[in-house]
């Protein structure tokens, strides 16, 4: 086999390889997958469980230094749902390239007995490539399913486009709360006297989900929580006077209160400048009753039933394809999906919003 830059990355079997060692790795958590499972849908445009879901507009999500297309933005009747398409194209750096073809004059000048373990070589240099385009999808799906459990909504704009278009626009129909300062000295007697009575329209929460600031701020910052915890841990009262007091500690005292299991979510998204966002909002506290709160639908990408000419793709979850693309610009790495995420009961989900009661 004769291997050049062009057959390498539109060889199927090659490119899939490369996909199969990458998640094999294991180096990134896919955070929405915790709450959601894969789901087809045939058709970009379906039916929701609940018809209070509002038009979820459809957009893509492209590389930053390209134009960015406007797309046509749908009002939707209540009822139905609409996949976003996703897709970015990564430049692969010249550097990187020429190290890349070192590596395949290596491959075809070494005998075919030792070809097998230059290949591996040349697949491992490429996971890093493959890395970026695999996650980039999963990433923004991370950001949005974070902002639809913390706060019932969710958006993305094209933030250098001058008219400002929304790509995507959810909202949910959650239940909110919102407590007022003076509930905020004895907000876990607050948080109980709400429990008790939502659990009779809601049914039974099994977990309450915040960042990490909320937990110690609102929670473990409560007046009325160190009177819990010293009843419940008198022993111990040393480990909430030095702030050591763990969601664990807190959860055993909140079940004897008869709250929900604690959880600390505190995912973080890299972004393309390099900072990191937050995938949980703060001053934000979510009540559930399930483990998991719905499906991630995909659709088939249209360029897959339609594709380029010349242009080869390949294959993975969610119906995501990857192709290579040379142009006279460069050499570009590029993927495309259809995913929105779709909660089974958003009406049953209990957000308790604090900024009020944190104001002051």
């Amino acid at each position: 086999m004769y291997l050049t830059i062009q057959t390498l990355l539109n060889d199927p079997n090659i490119v899939k390889a490369v996909i199969d060692r990458v998640q094999a790795l294991r180096l990134d958590t896919i955070f929405w997958k915790k709450h959601l499972d894969f789901e087809e849908t045939k058709s970009r445009v379906f039916k929701t469980y609940l018809g209070t879901v509002t038009g979820v507009t459809a957009g893509s999500i492209i590389d930053r230094n390209s134009n960015k297309p406007l797309r046509e933005r749908k009002s939707l009747g209540s009822g139905y749902g609409e996949v976003a398409y996703l897709g970015d194209r990564y430049q692969m750096d010249n550097d990187r390239l020429d190290m890349l073809q070192e590596l395949i004059t290596k491959f075809n000048t070494s005998r075919t007995q030792d070809q097998r373990t230059v290949l591996d070589d040349i697949i491992a240099y490429i996971v890093d490539d493959m890395r970026q385009i695999l996650l980039a999808p999963h990433k923004r799906m991370d950001i949005v399913d974070g902002d639809l459990r913390s706060d019932g909504k969710a958006s993305v704009k094209v933030d250098d486009n001058p008219q400002g278009i929304e790509l995507l626009d959810m909202v949910l129909p959650v239940h909110k709360i919102t407590p007022q300062t003076s509930d905020k000295s004895h907000f876990v007697k607050y948080l109980m006297d709400q429990v008790v009575e939502l659990r009779t329209k809601f049914g039974v929460f099994l977990s309450m989900e915040m960042s990490r600031k909320t937990f110690i701020n609102s929670i473990v910052g409560s007046s009325d929580f160190g009177e819990f915890y010293k009843q419940s841990f008198a022993q111990k009262e040393v480990q909430l006077s030095s702030g050591l007091m763990s969601s664990e500690m807190a959860t055993t005292i909140f079940q004897g209160l008869g709250l929900p299991s604690i959880v600390i979510n505190e995912d973080l998204v890299e972004l393309p400048d390099g900072g990191f966002k937050q995938v949980f909002k703060d001053n934000r506290i979510s009540l559930f009753t399930t483990p998991k709160q719905g499906k991630m639908r995909w659709h088939t990408p249209y360029e897959i039933t339609d594709p380029v000419p010349g242009k080869s793709y390949t294959r993975s979850e969610g119906g995501m394809y990857i192709s290579n693309v040379r142009t006279d610009e460069g050499r570009f790495m590029e993927y495309g999906a259809e995913w929105i995420p779709e909660y089974t009961s958003p009406n049953k989900i209990v957000i308790i919003d604090l900024d009020t009661m944190n104001a002051v």
